[in-house]
């Protein structure tokens, strides 16, 4: 597991300890971060290295396939079969794991298939012997073979130790897939006694993923290289092939290897650019370390304090995880590949990937617009540019690929929030056409929506749950309509947010689906598990029925007002979570009740209480979601992390508020978990949050004072937080 240094300064209150240094405690951020948590259970999380929004996530692989190994890495396993360069963070579906390398001890025999001459070298390890810290890992094999990666922002390092053994080797193969990615085709050249170069392209949850890549060695090398039998490959010449491996002899001279390797979407020559630019050198200790200051300048600007250091890794860890993504796409000349097939460049703009909007609209992207306000202008530029190539902003953009997976339109939301809190480094003329266009576009049941005002589940898949994050789009759509004055368009959106009342069911309490005649779909039941309900998407009817953040109000009158909405609430968080003779579906995960914290439709839930008069009730069951379902360890997270989203909400949530309606500029107070959080927010300013965590038990707000001044709201509102100054909570551990 992971080492650590020792943590003197943290064995008493902070406030006593005035000799640990500004620059100590920033190293101890980096310190509570463990990759590992998140890798077992559902997390689906890889513990290798990279950089903040990195462009390489340089990670182990296992040989295995399936749900719990999306990221490619599973904390169950104890083989590796490879350390691919790009790898997804917490997703529900795998792809990527490209351009892999194995560090081996036998010469392949010409007469043994290049395949099974591959699977025979994976190696076993134990964890006993694997260790890993933000932008470094290192294992080492029951061979006797050690490997330690590290990155750059466009770059991945190796260093490879062998063991006493007349052959010393590296696998590298370009056609092994895992989960849903295949090799189309594959393209190998010899350039140099130390440099190779070619490039992958494959088909899988991204259609058409392309992978130029250049690699160089520390020492000259021999390659052996095929598709079925691998054969000399001498300097200058090239193999393309549907498939391909290598393997690469480093002879017997040292025992030490280093190997640097650089990816672009575009071609060849970026990827050389990029090593020529970020890593010129061969000092991999360098590396380590610049990844290290890297992280540790990203975690510095929020700083928590606990004596509970089980917390604190906990927190470090999901701020950690939620800069994982979205991923640096363009290589350093600005080259990328668009999601129309060609090959667009921007030399002023950094170009992202990996955009999980449906995740990530509702906690990762407003926890940017605090922290990451400079990347939130490029990501919007990055989006405006999909718009741009295809018609459309991106639902969830992949490689330069749109998989249209989940539904709704939330780059919206993060568009439109940015815009309405000042993040406006982007065209807001051409941003607003984009997202009206996208509003109004005739996919997804959206033209049914315009004709009924809601979906119709017998034309339509998941009709409720669209029909209810469409409502929501709209609403965003007409906030920026009002800021650009476009008074037609904002009431036409308005009137269109409505739309979630049409499909409220005043008899059950529910959101249900209607027919495109207007009759409710039967029989109902609130719960699905062995067969998902064609009405919801990655939910049922007891998590979507609550996603109305636009409106809650109107809500709370569909039900009859606040005791009833109250009384609501209460059910979902004490029903049975499965019913008698049904079996959950792993997407629904982290339960309390009929609440699922591992799924997002749950996460604005528990703060709806604050809206209804009843804070105290937010307050109980939100420590208990932070306390029960957040931990540390492989199972520390208690469903798929979602490119940061799962830890976004933690980190909201466990500093006291959050946003329930991102775009909306405000954010709900709950409960904290520390005694002191202080979140930088500009050059001189700074916004701290204080309570008196006397005990665990301290979780009731008995008044909340901003900048001294008690408040007579649940709320704070973004500008309040970017000015800078202090957030006090009064905390009693009784009950209200």
């Amino acid at each position: 597991m992971k080492k650590h240094l020792t943590l003197a300064c943290f064995l008493f209150p902070l406030f006593l300890l005035p000799a640990c240094t500004s620059d100590e405690k920033e190293v101890k951020m980096v310190e509570y971060v463990d990759p590992f948590i998140g890798t077992g259970g559902h997390g689906h999380c890889f513990p290798g290295a990279t950089v903040p929004f990195g462009g390489i996530q340089l990670s182990p692989d296992n040989p295995r396939s399936g749900w719990d190994w999306c990221s490619g890495y599973h904390y169950s396993d104890s083989i590796i079969s490879s350390f691919s360069h790009s790898h997804l963070s917490g997703t529900g579906i795998g792809d990527l794991q490209d351009i892999r390398f194995l560090p081996v001890l036998t010469r392949p025999d010409s007469t043994v298939p290049a395949a099974r001459y591959v699977q025979e070298n994976y190696a076993r390890f134990s964890h006993r012997n694997e260790e890993a810290a933000p932008g470094y890992y290192r294992v080492q094999f029951e061979n006797g073979i050690v490997t330690e990666l590290s990155a750059t922002e466009r770059c991945g390092f190796h260093y490879y130790q062998f063991p006493a053994n007349p052959v010393q080797g590296l696998v590298l193969d370009l056609t092994t897939a895992r989960n849903w990615d295949r090799t189309a085709e594959a393209s190998l050249k010899k350039v140099n006694n130390r440099t190779l170069q070619g490039y992958r392209k494959s088909r899988g949850w991204a259609r058409d993923q392309r992978v130029y890549f250049v690699i160089e060695f520390s020492q000259d090398v021999e390659v052996l290289a095929g598709k079925n039998r691998l054969l000399p490959l001498q300097n200058g010449q090239k193999i393309t092939a549907d498939s391909c491996y290598a393997w690469i002899d480093f002879g017997s001279n040292t025992n030490k290897i280093l190997a640097k390797i650089s990816l672009s979407s575009a071609n060849c020559e970026g990827a050389e650019a990029n090593l020529n630019e970020e890593l010129p050198h061969w000092s991999f200790d360098k590396v380590k370390r610049d990844a290290r200051q890297a992280w540790r300048k990203e975690l510095s600007k929020t700083r928590a304090e606990s004596r509970d250091e089980e917390l604190l890794k906990v927190f470090y860890t999901a701020l950690y995880h939620a800069y994982t993504a979205p991923n640096v796409f363009s290589d350093i000349h600005g080259n990328f590949k668009g999601p129309d097939g060609e090959i667009h460049s921007d030399e002023k703009n950094t170009q992202y990937t990996v955009f999980s909007l449906w995740d990530t609209f509702r906690a990762t992207h407003p926890l940017f617009t605090i922290t990451q306000k400079k990347r939130v202008g490029e990501m919007i530029r990055s989006m405006l540019k999909h718009y741009e190539a295809t018609g459309l902003l991106p639902v969830w953009e992949l490689a330069g690929n749109e998989t249209n997976c989940m539904i709704g339109n939330h780059a919206i939301s993060v568009i439109v929030e940015a815009y309405l809190k000042g993040i406006r480094d982007f065209n807001a003329e051409l941003a607003y056409e984009a997202v009206k266009t996208t509003a109004l576009a005739g996919k997804a049941g959206v033209p049914l929506l315009r004709k009924y005002g809601y979906i119709p589940y017998d034309k339509e898949n998941e009709s409720v749950s669209k029909t209810l994050e469409y409502a929501y789009d709209d609403w965003c759509v007409a906030q920026l309509a009002k800021a650009l004055n476009k008074e037609e368009d904002y009431l036409f959106f308005m009137k269109e947010s409505k739309n979630y009342a049409n499909l409220f069911d005043p008899s059950t309490g529910f959101m249900r689906g209607k027919s495109s005649g207007g009759e409710w779909k039967a029989p109902f039941s609130p719960v699905y598990s062995k067969h998902r309900d064609d009405e919801y998407t990655e939910g049922n009817a007891w998590q979507y029925s609550w996603f109305v953040p636009h409106d809650v109000s109107g809500l709370i009158a569909l039900h009859g007002g606040e005791e009833a909405f109250v009384r609501k609430l209460d059910s979902l968080f004490t029903i049975s979570s499965v019913l008698e003779g049904e079996e959950a579906s792993p997407d629904i995960s982290g339960m309390i009740g009929q609440y699922a914290q591992g799924n997002e439709p749950s996460h604005h839930v528990a703060y709806l209480y604050n809206y209804a008069g009843a804070p105290y009730k937010a307050q109980f069951y939100l420590n208990r979601i932070m306390r029960e379902l957040y931990k540390t360890g492989p199972e520390g997270l208690c469903g798929n992390e979602d490119c940061g989203q799962m830890s976004a909400w933690f980190v909201f949530s466990s500093m006291g508020f959050y946003p329930v309606n991102p775009a909306e500029g405000r954010y709900q107070l709950g409960s904290p978990l520390f005694d002191r959080v202080t979140v930088r927010t500009g050059p001189d300013r700074k916004f701290t949050v204080t309570a008196n965590k006397e005990t665990p038990d301290h979780i009731y707000v008995t008044k909340a004072l901003l900048n001294g001044k008690e408040l007579d709201r649940s709320w704070i509102t973004h500008e309040e937080i970017m000015q800078g100054g202090s957030l006090e909570f009064v905390l009693t551990d009784q009950q209200p």
